[in-house]
Parts: C-alpha cells; structure tokens; sequence
C-alpha cells in the first residue's frame, strides 16, 4: 500500500488528522485600541481579548452552518477610570462596524429593496426629515441633560455607539458601498420607520376605508411581527418564556449578541444583555433579551386600524430601539422597565412588551409573585401598563398582535373595523381570532422544553381548524405557502425562534434555545429555489447572501458575558 495513504489511515484512526477548521465556523477576536493623542480607535485583529484594550470583541462565523452569527462585545472594565464612558461605548459600536461591514450592508440593501422596491430605492422626503429631527433632538438633548440625569447620561452612550458603528463601517467598507448616517439608520431603525414613513405626508398612509378587508388584513400582516408566549407548566416545576420574529425571508442574516457595558458611575442596573439580532441593529428589533439584573424581555407588534394616530407622530422622541436598550440597561424590576420605557414616546414601531421578573419567581416553591410578568402596550402619545402575573398562575399568558388594553385595542380601531367588517372578526378580535384559539387550544398540551419548541414552531394550517387552509393564519406562519388570495406567494414569515426555561435560568443555566429559518417541524422546509414567492416579485424579495436552503437544529446557548460564568 502507498506509504501516503498508510500514514493518513494512521493520522485519522490516532487522531491526529486535524483537517482545518472551514471558514463558516472561524472565530476571530479583535481588540480596540484609544489613543488619546489622536483621538484615534484602532482595532487590532488578536488571538486572545486584550483586558486593557478600550474594547474587545469575539465574532464566530458560523451562519452557514448553523443559521446564526454569534458576537460579544465588551467594553473596559476595570475601576481605574482610564477611558471615559462615552469613549468605550463609540469603541463598541466601531468595532462592530468594522468586524460586520459587509454583512451591514447585504442587510441595507435587502432592506432597501423591501421597503422601497417600487419607490426608485431611496428614502421618501418625509421620512428623510423625521430622521434629521430624531437624531439631532438625540445627539443634542443627551449633551445638554447627560451631565444632570442618568437617564440622558445612557442616551448619549447610545448615539456614541451608534456613531462608533456607523463610521466603524465607513472606514472599511468599498468606497461605492459608503451610506449617509441618515440611510444607514435603516439597519438600525428599520422598525421604527415603518411607522415614521407616515410623519407629514398623509397620501402614504393607508386608507382602510377604501380598501377590502383581504387589503387591509395583509397590510396589517405586513407591517406586524410575531408571536410570543409565556407558559407555566401543569405542576409549576417550570416557566417557558419565548418568541418568534414575523418578517421578510430577505431579513434571515440573523447574529446572535452580547454586549457588555460597564461604566465608571455604575449607575447602571443592568451591565450584560444577550439578544437575538441583525448585522448593523443595536437592538434586537425581535424584539428579545436577556439582561444580568434577572429580565427577559419580548414584544409583538400591535396591529393599528386608526390612521388619523400618524398625525400625533413627534421626532422630538426617542424612537422604540433606544428606549428599549435604556429600559434594560437601567431597570432593576419589570415595574421599572415599564416606567423608564414609556419616557419620550415616539409613537413608533408600536408594541406590547412583556416582561418578565426573575427575581419575583419560586419555582422550589412553586410561587409566582405579584408584578413577575408585566405588559406595556404603546400609541403615539399614549402607554398603558398592566400585571398580567394572575395569567401565569392560571397557565398561560399569549401575544399576537392584537392589544390586551381595552383603550388602545378601541382607539387603534380594532371595535370599529370589526364592527364595519364582520368578515373581519377571526383576524382581529383579541380572544376569537385565529392565533388565541389555537394557543388556547394547544398549551395545556406543553409540559416539555421540547413541548414549547414545538409549540412556537406550530404549523399545521391544512389540518388545523383555526387556519382555515391559510398557511399564515398560525402560531409560525409560512405565507410563501400560500398559492391564492391577496397574501399568496409573499417570502414572509416566522423566520426563528428563542425562548427561555426559567427553571434553568434559575439554576444558574444561563441558557437561550435558538433556531433560525421558517419553521418545516410540520412542512416542507424553505428554499429560495424552490418557492414561487421569489419568482413572482424578486424585487421585493432581494435576498442577498442569505443562505439559500433553511433546515437548522435548535441550539442550547450558553451566555457568554454574565459574571457567573
């Protein structure tokens, strides 16, 4: 036998074969350097996290493989004060410019297409103008208050790291992918600019008078995200906490994040969150987090019926991304949450979020306080709060879309459309349409972790009753699936899921069960080059390097950042 091939059989059968690792699984590590001379950041790509470095990062490419990018970031932590606040959190964001810049901008551009495919791809006037004002109130208001209030303080962190992204990006990415500060908030602020499209300009909003009920069901369906639920198991040996994100398919460049921001004050109540996320958001857009002051949260998107609502729509705010990082970062009980996240309301990308108190939680002895999982549901210029804890003890508390707040659910005219448009009823009645029957239907079922996995993948539409043979009408909705009606043939759906045990949380398991891709538990599994909805419009559904066949395992993963770890 060739002495070649009897040296490889020995290599493998030994062990020692170390074929090289393949680029989809590489992990780098790049540290960032301040110099205070120059006022110039430099990142250093490294083989180890350099402690003194203003800023360190880990990046595992690992989404052809697995669905899912995964990237910490953490700032300098020491109590020597070396770096100022406002310098370490612009080193994240530049970082994660630099390490992310062509992802960033596979994202823009897939974005852009969805957005604006039949606009000539650029940003309406008015939606122009609301950012300039956003972000200029922004960047202003935190330099004038952040010497006064910690709550201004962490805005202007936030602008700086939004900054440090920003030209992060810029000073690496090819000179004819560079984009205004303006555009590139669409990968930041894409959420929120489905509402902001609407400020100054009357003829872009909907007209739902005018329009059919199946028109103004999918123009709800479009422009509302996901399905969440929290379940306590029949013996109360357990809590389920979790989420899935409705969405463009062009949208699946999915990274998994931690961030970890620690200041000189420690004013901060929260200093790690872990979050579901997109290459350029410092949000999680989800929405869904896990912070180390014991909170997760998550958020569906309310529907809204009332267009006469975008007249109250103010860019001297705070959009819902900002908030939301501020309500993590400074909250120590979902109460909290709930109050810092109501500040500065900008009546954009308008949800119910859920939030959920560890702290508030015996699962030993099978006690669940008062004010454990609290709700907020928001409207320009109007929040509403409620503990919703007494629904947990009874089981089960679901989120669809549909307000819980009686004033909110009449005020986005959801009473009047129902009442206009019977035929209506199974897609907007808060406990009579498609999604609360089946949840309502199934959750005493779910006693498992496996049990919740299948429930946020459910999609059964053929069979099920409550779909009435409408592939979108689900828990995990699929409505490239669909062949007939206005809906059909759109690459848009459940594109994930992510959810916690609280029982292993609790444990000191600081684990998040992911998966990426629409769900196939129960139908055929994506792929762009067997689904019609591509070929029909592929403008709309650019989708540019996203993987092409979506068939992923869960992962079990481990929070890297946390203290305890």
């Amino acid at each position: 036998m060739n002495h070649f091939i009897i040296t490889l059989i020995f290599l493998i059968l030994t062990n020692k074969f170390q074929s090289k690792k393949p680029v989809d699984e590489e992990e780098i590590i790049y540290n960032v350097y301040y110099s205070r001379i120059s006022g110039k950041y430099t990142a250093k790509k490294s083989d180890k996290v350099d402690k003194e470095a203003i800023a360190s990062a880990t990046y595992k490419n690992s989404y052809e493989k697995t669905g899912w990018d995964f990237l910490t970031i953490s700032s300098y932590t020491s109590d020597d004060k070396k770096y100022s606040d406002s310098n370490k959190a612009y080193a994240m964001g530049y970082v994660e410019g630099i390490i992310n810049h062509e992802k960033i901008y596979q994202m823009y551009r897939n974005l852009l297409y969805f957005a604006f495919y039949n606009k000539e791809l650029k940003f309406p006037d008015n939606l122009m103008e609301f950012m300039e004002k956003n972000l200029e109130y922004m960047k202003k208001t935190s330099l004038e208050k952040k010497d006064q209030e910690v709550y201004w303080e962490h805005v202007y962190y936030i602008y700086q790291q939004m900054l440090g992204l920003y030209e992060g990006y810029i000073s690496v990415c090819d000179e004819n992918k560079k984009i205004g500060f303006i555009e590139f908030q669409l990968v930041i602020a894409n959420a929120d600019m489905e509402d902001a499209i609407y400020y100054n300009d009357k003829s872009r909003r909907p007209n739902f008078k005018n329009m059919t009920s199946e028109e103004i069901r999918l123009y709800t369906d479009l422009h509302t995200h996901c399905s969440a639920l929290v379940k306590t198991s029949n013996d109360f040996s357990d809590i389920w906490f979790g989420h899935n994100t409705w969405t463009t398919y062009g949208t699946m460049i999915r990274t998994f994040k931690e961030y970890k921001f620690v200041t000189n004050t420690h004013k901060e109540k929260s200093k790690v969150v872990a979050f579901s996320s997109y290459p350029g958001s410092l949000s999680s857009v989800d929405d869904f987090y896990y912070t180390d002051s014991n909170l997760v949260v998550m958020e569906t998107t309310n529907s809204n019926l009332n267009d006469t609502l975008y007249d109250l729509l103010n860019p001297n705010t705070l959009l819902t991304w900002v908030r939301v990082i501020l309500a993590n970062r400074l909250a120590s009980s979902g109460e909290d949450w709930l109050d810092i996240f109501k500040k500065e309301n900008s009546g954009t990308y308008n949800n119910q979020f859920m939030v959920l108190d560890l702290t508030k939680i015996d699962i030993k002895e099978k006690d669940i306080k008062d004010k454990a999982l609290m709700i907020i549901e928001q409207l320009p210029q109007y929040t509403e709060s409620k503990d919703v804890t007494e629904y947990l003890r009874k089981g089960y508390w679901p989120s669809y879309n549909i307000p819980y707040s009686k004033n909110i659910f009449e005020m986005s005219g959801f009473v009047d459309t129902i009442k206009e448009r019977p035929d209506l009823y199974d897609s907007y009645d808060y406990s009579g349409s498609n999604r609360p029957k089946i949840f309502r239907r199934e959750q005493s079922n779910i006693n498992s972790t496996e049990d919740f996995k299948k429930m946020m993948r459910y999609n059964k539409y053929e069979e099920d009753p409550s779909s009435q043979m409408n592939a979108a009408w689900t828990i995990a909705s699929r409505y490239d699936l669909n062949t007939k009606g206005v809906g059909r043939n759109l690459c848009y759906g459940a594109i994930d899921v992510k959810f916690i045990s609280v029982k292993e949380l609790l444990e000191g398991k600081n684990i998040i069960h992911i998966i990426s891709g629409p769900s196939n538990d129960d139908q055929p599994t994506f792929s762009w080059k067997n689904t019609t909805c591509y070929q029909s419009t592929p403008d709309r559904w650019f989708h540019e390097d996203v993987i092409e066949t979506w068939d992923f395992p869960w992962i079990d993963y481990e929070v890297q950042l946390f203290d305890n770890n």
